[in-house]
């Protein structure tokens, strides 16, 4: 039997790097690498079938092309999959070509939002044999089922070429897992070690209790990947999956992986009282919208463990939410943020610089909202037009995109009127500076790191400090 090859691709500036979805950053967006939750639920179905399985992080593990050129060598896998992402597209891309080298029978497929916006683009690359589009768990296992006779066009949810011409040809999309098919993430194969909360020092695990996105915020790829309705898993089930880790790795903290967990305020109570009746000691953060909290539910929350929420604030311009089609106000952030840390929760709140309508004034305006926040944490992005997204489209159209512009929310990517993408660049470099070397944001911050996080955060703080300048 051969071994089916899952993997994070190696990064080709030697960076870690997190290809998760909706999330394709750099490990210093958020001081950490995040687990491969893809990958992992993947590899559970694979299992479940019989199938011998290699899971791989590459930027995790600190391992470079060479090392993927070894275990390919060494393997001789049936199949790759591994996942892409827009920053590092022809990177990862380009992989195909570096495993038909050695392994000519392997076939090789690849994940992602990018590659489901633009499967020819991907299908143009030599060596890719096949994309999976959007959720890739069922096409993942179909396409295993079906390797020995390569018969793809009885897999739906994938691209492939066929024919003397190669023709691309696009398969219906696969149907969406019911939440109570989708499997507990097998983390088995992959160094736990390798994943620590920045603040914390101890290591974490992703568990997706939600899957879907029913916004449309134009600068977001989420629902490309999980679609737009919720698919919210029985309650139970997320607790015996959390209870299974504390069981195999010995974790107890936890990211919990849903675009916005708190959509439905009565899943989460049921969630919170699972967690508290089963007497389960952990901690978690999680993703959240200023529109969707509520003191009762957040004290719950709390009791079952949580201790930071994220929140997409993007802007103090009600004019940028709205044109950006966030659908909250200035006013619902400040109530929320404020909210939330009255109750003793840690916030962080992410913002965006370079929106359509963004201004000097605008920006100015969006970092003395992010100063006047009791914010633990605050990131501020580049505004990244990300194929499939509505930003994408508008961008295109009005020729704010120069061609040849690499996508990433490091780096502003958008010549807006009147606003170059180098004002915007330094604009976020100044508004890391106010926020993070004001005494108070730094005794805060450091009053919240633990012993074992130390080190770390100091180097992080550090490489802050040198690139805002």
């Amino acid at each position: 039997m051969k071994t089916i090859l899952l993997f994070n691709p190696p990064d080709p500036q030697g960076r870690g790097f997190t290809r998760e979805g909706r999330c394709t950053q750099d490990s210093g967006a958020w001081a950490t690498l995040w687990p491969p939750v893809s990958l992992a639920t993947i590899s559970a179905f694979l299992k479940e079938d019989g199938h011998r399985v290699r899971i791989v992080d590459f930027p995790a593990l600190g391992l470079s092309f060479s090392a993927l050129r070894e275990i390919v060598g060494r393997e001789l896998p049936g199949a790759a999959i591994w996942s892409t992402g827009t920053p590092t597209i022809a990177s990862d891309l380009g992989i195909g070509k570096l495993i038909k080298e050695i392994s000519p029978e392997t076939v090789t497929a690849v994940i992602g939002t990018h590659v489901t916006v633009l499967p020819e683009q991907a299908l143009s690359f030599e060596g890719i044999d096949l994309v999976i589009r959007h959720e890739p768990e069922r096409p993942a296992r179909e396409i295993c089922r079906f390797l020995e006779k390569r018969e793809w066009e009885r897999v739906a949810g994938i691209s492939y070429r066929k024919g003397m011409k190669g023709e691309p040809l696009h398969n219906p999309d696969s149907v969406l897992l019911s939440p109570e098919e989708i499997p507990f993430a097998d983390w088995d194969d992959l160094d736990i070690r390798c994943y620590r909360l920045p603040l914390k020092g101890r290591n974490f695990l992703i568990v997706a209790p939600i899957r879907g996105c029913p916004y449309q915020c134009s600068f977001c790829t989420a629902p490309i990947y999980y679609g737009k309705r919720l698919r919210k898993r029985p309650p139970a089930r997320v607790a015996d999956e959390i209870e299974r880790n504390i069981r195999r790795h010995g974790v107890r903290d936890f990211f919990l992986w849903a675009d916005t967990f708190t959509a439905d305020k009565e899943y989460v109570a049921r969630f919170s009282r699972e967690i508290i009746e089963r007497g389960l000691r952990i901690t978690w953060t999680c993703n959240s919208r200023v529109d969707t909290l509520d003191r009762e539910t957040l004290l719950l929350m709390k009791r079952a463990g949580l201790w930071m929420i994220s929140l997409g604030l993007e802007s103090g311009s009600d004019r940028i939410l709205e044109a950006s089609g966030k659908r909250i106000s200035v006013a619902q952030s400040r109530s929320a943020v404020e909210m939330v840390h009255g109750l003793g929760i840690k916030t962080s709140g992410h913002f965006i610089l370079g929106l359509p309508g963004e201004s000097m004034e605008s920006m100015r305006r969006t970092l003395s909202f992010a100063l006047s926040l009791p914010l633990d944490i605050a990131q501020f992005y580049a505004a990244a037009p990300f194929p499939g997204t509505g930003l994408y489209r508008e961008a295109i159209q009005n020729r704010w995109l120069p061609d040849g512009t690499d996508l990433s929310q490091d780096s502003a990517a958008l010549e807006l009127p009147g606003l170059a993408a180098s004002v915007v660049d330094a604009f976020r470099r100044y508004a890391f500076r106010r926020f993070y070397m004001r005494p108070g944001a730094v005794l805060k911050l450091l009053s919240m790191v633990e012993p074992p996080a130390v080190r770390h955060m100091l180097a992080t703080l550090s490489r802050t400090a040198r690139w805002a300048g």
